[in-house]
């Protein structure tokens, strides 16, 4: 059950994280291609390497027989640590500088190798002249195979191919010197036994084959019976010493057969190294990949790191949670109108739209609101300038007008009015000339041409605004207009900028908060509701402004309910007051051309509209 609950959230989150990555898309698309320019640049500046592999058998180069019977193969971790020790190096440099080997690397040498590598010459070589080749080479070997692969590294195609290939001759020339300088040590002691003056079996089987000659000579020439049985017996015994030092002789020279350098099996060379065709890197497709999706997770990372740092509105639900209200409606973009400071009355300019009909649901909010808390007072306030708090006021008092609702419209910006301007109305007489005894309310009140809907205009700007606004007077007024109209809708001043609104607060059933979805920040709207609390100013809810559905991805349940605000935008209607309606009209080529491109579509008078 708790994963199933689980489900939804996950979904939801998910939907937010790409929803970030829509919205930062730009900057990451930017981080993205700045990793692949700098990978490529990378790889561009670097040199071209070109690697050279010869192949070389591994193998047990001692005879068999010093094992003392069956061996395995060699140990390959030995054989690999081998390549790159210091004696193969100083081989690998002496082959390097032969000159036939230079020019042709994998033909055969002039000079043996045991002549080149040999104990005088790697004694001579000046190890500072090695130019550091352990650098450049490395050694590795498959699993399961006793096969080296000796490979070397270079800018240059013909040093790749001759380092590999020297480092595998030298590799050859070092096993198998080793295995003869081990079988030469093996074979002194046993030579030192037949041979040695004093104690070796050699000598001594010469001087007792010496001895039975000088005895047969005498007994042959003997004619006493008596010391011809000794010298008989003398004879057999030194004959059975004969037999036993040629028994041992024979047993030394078997083994010397087997200390034989004939007997090493050197490791061979089967696959020499060849000239290489192309250089194994810089590889520019692999940095470039490389670079991409390093590009990609570090602009995700950014993009995640500035929307945490963003201290931007995300929505309805993060407005409802800094304001502790709910939001009574979301009025998407107006389509078109891209002077904010141009005052537009969409309710009647464009009836039929998505934005008159958000205005319709914040009126439907009010009304019941209106019914179960009896307000009649509404200040609609917003916690900086150009959030929309004008635009919105003006629109919800004509769709309460025009839902038969006795409407009085209260300029009560002091400072910088503008509700007159969106119904071309005079400001010379208004709130402040009544405030001020001048004239009296009625007189003060003008005819926008709108049914059921009465404006007062702010009148000329006042020396203190915020005292006169707090007077008793202002109270007064609110009252009177209370009796004569269903609904007072008053505009105010920002928050922020000035107490004027919270001078009103105290005096007003309810306050309407309106933030932009592009404009307002999570702390500007927090510090507005903690002032509006401070004077005790009822906040009845927002009003999330300004929304745009294309980029409110992480707000998705409005996307699919704002669709036919986007096909009125891009005027898919054509004379059922789309297009021509929002830009004016268009010549016969345009609107064949528009109806061309846009798939057809139901009149929206045979659709139902509130």
């Amino acid at each position: 059950m708790a994963a199933e609950l689980n489900a939804p959230e996950e979904a939801i989150r998910l939907r937010e994280y790409l929803g970030v990555l829509g919205r930062r898309k730009w900057s990451i698309i930017v981080i993205t291609l700045l990793g692949v320019l700098g990978a490529l640049f990378y790889a561009q500046k670097q040199p071209n390497i070109y690697e050279a592999t010869s192949t070389v058998q591994a193998t047990n180069v001692l005879p068999t027989q010093i094992g003392g019977g069956a061996q395995v193969g060699p140990n390959m971790d030995t054989e690999q640590q081998l390549v790159t020790s210091e004696p193969v190096e100083k081989c690998a440099a002496l082959i390097l500088r032969q000159s036939t080997f230079q020019a042709d690397p994998s033909g055969p040498l002039t000079t043996p190798i045991s002549d080149i590598c040999s104990d005088d010459a790697v004694a001579a070589l000046d190890v500072t002249s090695l130019k550091d080749l352990l650098r450049h080479v490395s050694a590795t070997f498959p699993q399961q195979a006793s096969v080296l692969q000796i490979t070397y590294s270079d800018t240059y195609p013909r040093k790749a191919q001759a380092g590999s290939q020297a480092f595998a001759l030298a590799y050859v020339q070092v096993k198998s010197s080793q295995a003869e300088t081990t079988l030469s040590n093996l074979s002194a002691p046993l030579l030192k036994q037949l041979n040695d003056k004093r104690t070796g079996l050699v000598p001594q089987l010469a001087a007792v084959q010496k001895q039975i000659d000088d005895l047969i000579t005498k007994i042959a020439g003997s004619t006493d019976a008596t010391g011809h049985a000794a010298d008989t017996a003398q004879l057999q015994d030194l004959e059975s010493q004969q037999q036993v030092l040629q028994q041992q002789i024979s047993n030394l020279n078997t083994a010397l057969l087997n200390l034989d350098p004939s007997k090493i099996v050197p490791p061979q060379v089967i696959l020499p190294a060849k000239l290489p065709k192309a250089p194994s890197s810089p590889n520019r497709v692999l940095d470039g990949i490389l670079g991409l999706f390093v590009g990609l997770a570090f602009g995700g990372g950014v993009a995640l790191l500035r929307e945490r740092l963003d201290d931007g509105l995300r929505g309805r639900t993060d407005l409802e949670q800094q304001l502790g209200a709910g939001v009574l409606a979301v009025i998407p973009k107006v389509p078109g109108w891209r002077k904010r400071q141009e005052p537009k009355l969409v309710s009647m300019d464009q009836p039929k739209s998505a934005v008159s009909e958000a205005y319709r649901t914040l009126r439907t909010s009010i009304v019941f609101t209106a019914v179960q808390r009896g307000v009649k007072t509404l200040m609609v306030v917003s916690p900086t300038a150009g959030e929309g708090k004008t635009t919105t006021a003006a629109n919800l008092a004509v769709t309460l007008a025009n839902a038969n609702k006795r409407v009085i419209l209260v300029s009560a910006d002091l400072r910088k009015p503008r509700v007159h301007r969106f119904f071309n109305l005079e400001n010379s007489v208004g709130l402040s000339n009544v405030l001020s005894g001048e004239v009296k309310p009625w007189e003060a009140l003008q005819d926008p041409k709108v049914e059921n809907l009465r404006v007062m205009a702010s009148g000329p700007v006042p020396a203190r605004p915020a005292e006169l606004l707090q007077s008793e007077q202002m109270g007064e007024l609110l009252v009177e207009l209370r009796e004569v109209a269903d609904f007072v809708i008053i505009d105010t001043a920002p928050i922020l900028l000035v107490a004027d609104a919270l001078a009103l607060g105290p005096l007003v059933d309810g306050v309407l908060f309106v933030a932009d979805s592009e404009v307002s920040t999570r702390g500007s709207v927090n510090h507005a509701r903690e002032q509006l609390e401070q004077v005790g100013a009822p906040i009845l809810g927002g009003i999330y402004n300004n929304f745009d559905p294309s980029k409110g991805r992480t707000y998705y349940p409005y996307s699919g309910y704002y669709g036919p605000y986007y096909r009125y935008r891009y005027g898919r209607y054509g004379r059922y007051g789309g297009y021509e309606t929002y830009y004016g009209p268009t010549t016969n080529g345009e609107k064949a051309e528009r109806e061309a491109r846009q798939p057809a579509e139901v009149p929206p008078e045979s659709r139902s509209n509130p």
